[in-house]
């Protein structure tokens, strides 16, 4: 595929999008494909180094702004379909039965993902927790050393080594959790974009 070919599919593929991020993006690929065959690398050569289109449309798409994009889609939506009278009407009347169904469901979306959130602060806490055992664990041996109590100071300090084991352990899971419970926030923000 030539440079002209490339950029009037690619220019096709994103058309959707605001006209300003479009002629934005075209533009971005035309200076790019200019500096690489500029570099002595053919059409075919520069066109192919930079991936497939599919791919590019995504990562354009992925990088508007949201709020880009829902102004976009708002204005798309009111330029193509004009509300009836009657319709605006059951609109503003059946408010008071669709307005706060639409906020219970918001609340209980909300309310499931600040759970999930609670849930890995609790982790958290338990990692700190067994950090003030290790502490105390080691407090203890000392204090018990100092009196000469040696049984005592090898309790402690076994206690203690359990709980640094159990706080590696621990602290390796959560850290796991937390990434999962962001990667899935980010996956989630990324599908409601491309729904957009």
């Amino acid at each position: 595929m030539n440079k002209a070919d490339f950029l009037t599919e690619l220019q096709r593929r994103i058309a959707e999008y605001p006209s300003e991020e479009t002629k934005r993006s075209v533009e971005y690929y035309t200076e790019m494909l200019d500096d690489r065959i500029e570099e002595g690398m053919t059409e075919e050569e520069a066109v192919a180094s930079l991936g497939s289109l599919t791919d590019i449309a995504e990562q354009i798409k992925c990088e508007i702004p949201l709020t880009t994009l829902v102004k976009h889609k708002a204005k798309e939506k009111t330029k193509s379909k004009k509300l009836s009278p009657w319709v605006i009407l059951m609109l503003i009347l059946g408010f008071p039965l669709w307005g706060p169904l639409l906020l219970a469901c918001f609340c209980v979306f909300f309310s499931l993902y600040m759970l999930i959130w609670v849930f890995d602060i609790v982790l958290w806490s338990g990692t700190v927790a067994l950090g003030a055992v290790v502490l105390n664990g080691l407090i203890g041996c000392i204090v018990n050393l100092v009196r000469l109590s040696v049984p005592s100071a090898c309790f402690y300090l076994g206690s203690a080594m359990l709980a640094l084991g159990l706080c590696i352990f621990w602290t390796w899971g959560t850290k796991v959790i937390t990434k999962g419970i962001v990667y899935g926030t980010k996956r989630c923000f990324i599908q409601f974009k491309k729904s957009l």
